[in-house]
């Protein structure tokens, strides 16, 4: 018979791994966060981004940004131009909605990056005023939110706008950052529940105990030629 072991237990590299490489991204994300804070803040012509920010979002925000635009290209004018806006941050809401459904721990972690895309955003807006950040494809392209904010008559509430997408794209960003680490925290730490045996599994364990005991009372009792 095999010792009673207990359903506590849990491998400590099954335990240690996940939780070290959970608080590892998010200490990755700290760092991010804090570059983007500061760099999405107020743009500054003559001051390099830094490398990692700046690498990233070019391979990132910026073609989910340009695909905004061609998904809503049919949609007439205004949409065309905010599109990708519009779905540099819905992309990462998407994600986020779908893992708080399954409630999946990468749902902080999306939630992440609905807060930065909105500080990325807050800049564009901020520049729409000022026409200083580099474009891509040029000026020919013409900059979504002068366009867009022209067309509304409020090019002045530029800086207003950009604050308030700026200050709540920094507000999610963080908690999402916090909310990740008390999710690693918490799955860490909370006890184990116990896996307690159903009557239907302990009915057909006592059947098969009487079955095996029946075979061995049967062998015993058998007489040799």
């Amino acid at each position: 018979m095999r010792p009673p072991t207990s359903a506590k237990y849990q491998d400590p590299v099954e335990r240690w791994v996940p939780f070290a490489f959970r608080l590892g991204v998010y200490a990755v994300l700290g760092i991010f966060f804090y570059q983007a804070a500061t760099t999405f803040l107020e743009y500054h012509p003559m001051q390099p981004w830094p490398v990692f920010l700046s690498v990233f979002r070019m391979f990132t925000f910026l073609p989910i940004h340009e695909a905004g635009h061609f998904l809503f290209r049919l949609f007439g004018k205004t949409l065309y131009i905010l599109g990708g806006s519009f779905w540099q941050v819905m992309f990462p809401v998407i994600w986020f909605a779908i893992a708080l459904k399954q409630r999946s721990q990468t749902a902080p972690f999306a939630g992440f990056w609905i807060g930065e895309n909105l500080m990325d955003v807050s800049l564009y807006i901020r520049d729409a005023q000022f026409m200083a950040l580099p474009l891509l494809g040029g000026e020919s392209i013409g900059h979504d939110w002068k366009n867009l904010l022209m067309q509304w008559d409020a090019v002045d509430a530029a800086g207003t706008i950009a604050d308030i997408t700026y200050y709540s794209g920094f507000i999610i960003g963080l908690g999402s950052i916090a909310a990740g680490i008390g999710w690693a925290l918490f799955t860490f730490f909370a006890p184990k529940p116990a896996v307690q045996p159903t009557p239907i599994a302990n009915a057909d364990a006592r059947t098969l105990e009487d079955e095996l005991d029946q075979k061995i009372s049967g062998s015993d009792n058998e007489q040799p030629f």
